[in-house]
């Protein structure tokens, strides 16, 4: 694998500038290394919100405004003249799967594009490309383009028939495989679902090819093994494409051995902090195994947090931290797994599914926060919602400075969303799916009541009662493209690019009017808000002296720009800690 160099550096000192002579009187601070100013400056402080010059030292934030930065000026600071563009802070993922994600680009990536004719060709080419390959492998699709919503297996035989194939969907909770993948499991009419699991079949008895949740470990556990190796080039992939997009930190929601997983990305997460391999913040989620003994996984969660802390690299200029813990409670509801308080229409002794009781979830969340970890619960239903609040509101509630927070939510009830902002949870959601795409309307909105669809993404809805908001993207779920993410936010319609939302419903028509947020308060979710879920807002999030330099330059201003237009900003550069780790093509930075 080709490692980025690495950087590891010391401890960096922090001096603080203050804007007055008078304060700064006896102060030593050191010369600037750069300064940014000829543009807007939007920090996300509150208690200073713009400003007009960013003086930076040693990948740290060190005056703000235009007299404090003159004075940290020698003759080798570097001038930046931001020639009109916006300078914000740089974006943070606070809910990403980028082992997942860097996978899926090394192989038949459907991500970016969407339509049954386009899947068949690029899995057709893929697959005569790769001719010595045992098994045609790939991720991306979504089922709004298949008659009935659901992909069949005859689709893939009549392009791959020769050798297994198998296809996750984009949410990673379906799987589409080919007869010769069935066959090479041996599923036929007379197996059996899995715990946790479906497979899907026709009315005569047979499988389709679709598999649910934890049905698809049976083909999956066929495939080759995934190594440390290549988990290590997936994220350097995963980094790059993130940094690509402004993005210098993010939390991965769910490192370890995950439901379907053969391989343990605890390891490379280590081998790389180890080597100093990261230019971004990065909080590890330690997955929860449901088949692992209580008081074993524990344990092993506490070492593996110790472990990593004797390898911490200078939090400021970035590395990885363990924190927190991922459990899985629910499924989605698209498949009909998201965990329901009403049944689902058309379905109606069909509730979903949870993979813990209340019980069990209890104990779980009470060891894990008495052991001093954050906790990160994927809870997609209204009912999984009440669940995972009831168990983090446990005795009293969470611990004081404790980040947990819940996933998703994609349909809460309002009682729910009070209970938790009186208890400080935070609400992690991901915007994109705000939004009325051909697969909302066509795979997921049918399945809903009326009741439960008015209670849908409701951001506004959230924010008026009191919840925090961080953005992230389930990526490779979705597109973890922030600057598609706040359009959505903010317009509740799909982005002009986005090619999963090309259709006219999807572009035009909003979902639940009344439900969008401010610019502002979506960048502060995909800022500030982000990085404070993942435990980092300390020393990034925001543009304040004495935090790390992380910076993105924007091409048109967010504030500013026609509202419906906010999703064809281009990131033109992306700093982090103080080094330029992205620069778009074409563009640059004057020197002044």
């Amino acid at each position: 694998m080709n490692r980025p160099t690495s950087r590891r550096r010391p401890s960096v000192q922090t001096f603080l500038t203050a804007t007055s002579d008078s304060e700064n009187e006896g102060v030593s601070v050191p010369s600037a290394d750069r300064i940014y100013r000829g543009g807007k400056i939007y920090t996300v402080d509150s208690a200073n919100p713009t400003t007009d010059s960013v003086a930076i030292a040693n990948g740290q934030i060190i005056a703000l405004g235009a007299a404090a930065c003159d004075r940290v000026v020698d003759a080798d600071t570097e001038m930046v003249d931001l020639n009109g563009r916006t300078l914000v802070p740089a974006f943070h993922d606070a809910h990403a799967h980028p082992v997942l994600g860097g996978i899926n680009l090394a192989h038949c990536n459907l991500d970016d594009i969407h339509g049954y004719r386009a899947y068949r060709e690029r899995i057709a080419e893929y697959a005569r490309n790769h001719p010595d390959e045992h098994w045609i492998i790939g991720a991306g699709w979504y089922g709004d383009v298949f008659d009935g919503g659901f992909p069949h297996r005859r689709d893939l035989d009549s392009v791959i028939s020769d050798r297994p194939a198998v296809f996750d969907s984009h949410d990673a909770h379906g799987c589409w495989v080919n007869t010769r993948a069935l066959e090479a499991a041996r599923i036929g009419r007379d197996t059996p679902d899995p715990d946790g699991g479906r497979i899907v079949r026709d009315e005569s008895g047979e499988p389709t090819g679709l598999l649910f949740e934890t049905a698809a470990d049976l083909v999956k556990n066929l495939l080759p093994t995934i190594t440390s190796s290549d988990v290590e080039q997936a994220l350097v992939s995963a980094q790059d494409y993130f940094h690509s997009l402004g993005i210098v930190g993010w939390q991965d929601a769910g490192v370890g051995v995950l439901t379907g997983s053969s391989v343990d990305t605890y390891p490379p997460y280590l081998s790389m902090a180890e080597a100093g391999a990261f230019d971004s913040k990065v909080t590890a989620a330690l997955w929860w195994d449901r088949d692992v003994p209580y008081a074993e996984q524990i344990q092993t969660l506490q070492e593996r947090r110790d472990v990593i802390r004797r390898v911490e690299d200078d939090r400021t200029s970035g590395g990885v931290q363990v924190t927190v813990v991922k459990i899985m409670l629910d499924g989605v509801c698209e498949n009909l797994t998201g965990a329901l308080k009403r049944s689902y229409r058309g379905h109606d002794h069909e509730h979903g599914l949870l993979m813990f009781t209340a019980e069990e979830l209890n104990e779980i969340t009470r060891g894990v926060e008495g052991h001093g970890f954050d906790i990160h619960i994927h809870a997609v239903g209204d009912e999984a919602l009440k669940l995972a609040v009831d168990a983090l509101t446990q005795d009293g509630g969470p611990a004081r400075g404790h980040r947990h927070q819940i996933a998703h939510l994609d349909i809460a009830d309002p009682k729910d969303l009070a209970r938790m902002a009186s208890s400080g949870l935070i609400a992690n959601v991901q915007p994109l799916w705000a939004r009325r795409d051909s697969v909302l309307i066509e795979t997921k909105l049918p399945l809903l009541h009326d009741d439960q669809q008015a209670h849908h993404f409701t951001f506004a809805t959230m924010r008026d009662a009191g919840v925090r908001l961080a953005f992230g993207s389930d990526w490779p779920v979705s597109s973890p493209d922030p600057i598609w993410g706040m359009h959505v936010a903010v317009n509740r319609t799909a982005p002009p690019a986005d090619p999963h939302g090309q259709d006219e419903v999807a572009q035009n028509e909003p979902l639940l009017p009344g439900e969008e947020i401010t610019v502002a308060e979506a960048l502060r979710a995909y800022t500030f808000e982000a990085a404070r879920a993942n435990s980092y807002e300390d020393v990034s999030g925001s543009i304040e002296v004495g935090k790390s330099a992380d910076f993105v330059i924007l091409g048109s201003d967010p504030i500013e720009v026609e509202q419906r237009q906010l999703g064809d900003i281009s990131v033109e550069t992306t700093i982090s800690a103080g080094k330029v780790v992205y620069q778009r093509t074409g563009t640059h930075s004057a020197a002044m």
